[in-house]
């Protein structure tokens, strides 16, 4: 499993996700910066990260911050917001190469922003579809939603008026 660019895989990413060029809002409705890239799973092709630059001037290259894609949520037309203040994504840890981060990288960026690594979700959904796929269902299990509950002892009312 790896990470690369969007823009530098040419994938047809679904219209969901084709967000570069989307302005990030912060928690104070204030816009931080623009989305330059998206970090894909290449196998996957489900956004990791989004790639921004805050800070820069004219030729003056900013810094590049990785964003966690759970840590964003589809605002208005062309808008991400996240729950953070602009001084927190100005801190946020930034890896030695952005396009390249290692696993110690990102597990401090996830931290950081407090969100679940993708790792760790890809691992529970990978072990669901596993159990569903063995057919193995444990019937001392109780039911998980409302329409799985049997109904019992059901009668039917009879409505004819004499």
């Amino acid at each position: 499993m790896g990470l690369v660019t969007a823009s530098s895989a040419n994938f047809d990413l679904p219209h969901y996700n084709m967000v570069i060029g989307y302005y990030i809002y912060d928690n104070m409705d204030k816009d931080v910066a623009d989305i330059r890239d998206l970090l894909i799973d290449k196998d996957t092709r489900q956004p990791r990260y989004a790639i921004i630059e805050i800070g820069g001037l004219l030729s003056i290259k900013g810094k590049v911050v990785l964003i966690p894609w759970p840590a964003l949520v589809k605002g208005a037309m062309s808008r991400m917001d996240i729950n953070c203040s602009e001084e927190l994504i100005m801190g946020a840890p930034t890896p030695l190469d952005p396009l390249a981060p290692i696993r110690a990288e990102e597990e401090f960026i996830h931290s950081y922003f407090n969100t679940e690594p993708y790792w760790e979700t890809d691992k529970e959904e990978e072990d669901v579809r596993r159990k569903e796929a063995s057919g193995s269902s444990d019937s001392s299990q109780a039911p998980k939603t409302v329409d799985d509950i049997p109904v019992e002892k059901l009668t039917l009312e009879n409505n004819e008026s004499d």
